[in-house]
């Protein structure tokens, strides 16, 4: 690592940082790619991560003095260094060194060093839009946080070594022991890089140094185009212009922009699901018809797009050194979609020049995170707002014109394309909806969206992961399917699906997964399998499988232990060793868990459930009031803590704790239902 250097001493600090690397930095790779490093100077990606210096800090250190928290933090600048002050009510003051700067536009967040060898964010960041936006400010990233919650700027969900570094640094290497609590982190570049998509590029420069046996350059990875044009048909079809190739591109750009989580460090050679395990179209991330709800970084939305489909990549549209597009306004579209037919407003209604006449704003609608940093929905999808009234999902016609209802929006669509059928065409968020409130079509509905080739394979693999609600015929043959497809999304949802159904059954469906060859896929069948090792196996088997699913089970426990400074990866590994039933194992997992992450919750609700379960119900209280002593108004909790005292026969303390469940489990109707059997009436003002 390096702190404090100039643009130039950096480049070429970065460039050979570590002796004999393999990984080619811009000054290496500027020789014959003068243009493309030019770019990257002017991009996001250089901006990812650099030294707090005043080069990069775009923040005034001008000595404002910000509330927050009972504390008075002051922002000056001394020297050369930038400095955040906290002055406690008590008197008592606090300095920290700002040591880097983290992203650049629409905000700049700052990074303090931890006790731990790591870096956390400060609670303020900076606007960095223009004044005339509302920029040029501080302000507070998250102002509802408790210091028990997770993205609290105390807690693990501000700790860049966990949650930021592998995407903006180049080469990351997390490196954390959970037996001194400490990170010995390293990275060969502090920003993204060349070799961060690129990767090895030791090849390549003996191939550039006249090598010619190499083959592709050098480079184990095609990152480019799949076609670099195309047009359409009369049926407004994408047609590519020549030779489709198949590249890695998406798959490299989704190892940072996609919602996944990691599994190890990663290796330039490495495929996506070796490494990390995207996310699918889940109600947590995306609303019931795929757009954004959560952060989900591009690639899960645009992997539904029928661009995707059609063989459009990332570099189509955006230069991938700079970043920026390729070409302005509605041009970025018009090179495959014909100008005069979609630049009109008989097209999109509005009129030219306005809101509404941009294609992004109809196709793309933007949603806002961090408070200003607006992001744009990469599925490319048509507005559907009889879809709204169906599933309520959000539409972009309602998303501007909020104070009209979707059936205006519906019917202002039927009188500028009274020929268009596309309203009311079926869709998969009709299955999606009817599986999120368990209607009884639900099954059906998924498992055809499962098994059509009408639909991209993140939906049909999402369909899969929400039929394990549904453990019938119907999910049966869309996962024997699945796990025999190639599609290595589609045997994640099928994973997702088994879990429905009865272990040995489970086993009979997922038992091929065990040797599949990427990592996150057999690891998960692992996990969904493992019970299987305290359980009789089948007896119709030719071959004792023990192994196979010892062995990738190991490999689990090796992607827990990768992030073992979080406290979920403990509880995971003590949730396995619970349900082989290694009690004190389980206990040990536990234990750490809270030691690492002392305000995770669920950690303290499985040890006092191990209690339970070996009969110490007084020491399972224990654990639970030290649980509320973390957040005394957490529900589970409280619960917990009513079900203990209902099986010690106190129904006073369980009628208190039920009413807190209650009071604090906002829409669980568990516990409200709990509180209401023991004739406990919930007051009005809750």
């Amino acid at each position: 690592m390096y702190l404090g250097l100039s643009r130039n001493i950096a480049l070429v600090f970065t460039s050979f940082l570590l002796l004999g690397s393999a990984y080619a930095e811009p000054l290496q790779c500027q020789s014959c790619h003068q243009e493309q490093v030019a770019d990257w100077q002017a991009s996001h990606h250089y901006r990812a991560m650099n030294p707090a210096s005043a080069e990069f800090v775009l923040g005034a250190f001008d000595g404002q003095r910000i509330t927050f928290e009972q504390q008075t933090l002051t922002l000056s600048k001394e020297g050369d260094d930038f400095v955040l002050h906290r002055e406690y009510p008590n008197g008592n003051t606090e300095s920290e060194k700002i040591h880097y700067t983290f992203g650049y536009q629409p905000l700049q967040q700052y990074l303090v060093a931890d006790e731990r060898g790591g870096y956390q964010f400060i609670p303020l960041a900076w606007d960095s839009r223009p004044t005339a936006e509302g920029g040029q400010r501080w302000f507070i990233l998250h102002p509802q946080q408790r210091s028990t919650d997770e993205f609290h700027h105390t807690q693990m969900g501000q700790n860049w070594n966990h949650m930021c570094a592998d995407c903006h640094s180049t080469d990351f290497k997390k490196q954390f022991s959970s037996q001194s609590n400490h990170f010995a982190s390293s990275y060969t570049a502090i920003n993204v890089g060349c070799a961060a998509c690129h990767g090895d590029s030791e090849q390549h420069l003996q191939w550039a140094n006249g090598d010619k046996n190499i083959a592709s350059k050098g480079f184990s990875k095609d990152i480019g185009t799949q076609v670099a044009l195309f047009s359409r048909d009369a049926d407004s079809s994408l047609i590519p212009q020549g030779e489709v190739k198949q590249t890695e591109q998406i798959a490299q750009c989704a190892t940072c922009h996609a919602r996944r989580s990691q599994l190890a460090d990663r290796e330039p050679h490495a495929e996506l699901l070796d490494t990390f395990k995207p996310a699918l179209i889940t109600s947590q991330l995306y609303h019931v018809d795929g757009q954004i709800l959560d952060e989900d970084y591009v690639w899960g939305s645009f992997l539904q797009s029928k661009m995707y489909a059609a063989g459009v990549t990332c570099s189509n549209c955006h230069n991938p050194h700079s970043g920026k597009l390729k070409l302005g306004g509605n041009q970025t579209c018009t090179q495959c979609h014909d100008s005069n037919q979609y630049q009109s407003t008989e097209h999109h209604g509005h009129t030219l020049g306005s809101t509404g006449s941009q294609c992004v704003d109809c196709h793309m609608p933007s949603t806002t995170y961090m408070q200003v940093d607006p992001r744009r929905d990469h599925s490319l999808r048509v507005p559907r707002p009889d879809l709204s009234i169906q599933t309520q999902a959000p539409n972009a016609c309602n998303g501007c014109h909020q104070d009209k209802t979707p059936q205006w929006a519906v019917n202002a669509i039927k009188t500028w394309h009274p020929d268009s059928n596309y309203l009311g065409k079926s869709h998969f968020s009709q299955a999606f909806y009817a599986a999120d409130q368990g209607l009884p079509t639900a099954s059906q509905l998924l498992t055809r969206i499962a098994q059509s080739s009408e639909y991209t394979d993140i939906i049909r693999a999402s369909a899969l992961a929400r039929m394990a609600r549904y453990p019938d015929k119907n999910t049966l043959v869309a996962i024997s399917r699945a796990v025999r497809d190639e599609e290595p999304l589609k045997r994640l949802g099928a994973i997702e699906a088994a879990k429905g159904f009865p272990l040995s059954q489970r086993y009979t469906l997922l038992h091929p997964l065990l040797t599949d060859p990427r990592l996150a896929i057999r690891t998960g069948a692992a996990r969904a399998l493992a019970a299987m090792l305290v359980a009789p196996f089948p007896n119709n088997l030719k071959d004792d499988p023990r192994d196979e699913l010892e062995q990738a089970l190991e490999e689990y426990r090796q992607t827990e232990r990768y992030n073992n400074e979080r406290a979920s990866s403990h509880t995971n590994l003590g949730n396995l060793a619970l349900e082989l039933e290694q009690l004190n194992k389980a206990r040990e997992h536990y234990l750490k868990a809270i030691t690492v992450e002392p305000i995770y919750i669920p950690a303290y609700v499985n040890l006092a459930d191990l209690q339970r379960r070996l009969g110490n119900e007084k020491q399972a209280q224990a654990v639970l009031a030290q649980a509320l002593l973390q957040d005394d108004k957490n529900a589970d909790v409280h619960y917990a803590l009513a079900m203990s005292w209902v099986r010690g026969k106190s129904r006073t303390k369980a009628k208190e704790h039920l009413a807190l469940a209650a009071q604090y489990g906002g829409v669980n109707h568990i516990y409200t239902y709990g509180c209401s059997s023991m004739r406990w009436v919930r007051p009005k003002t809750l």
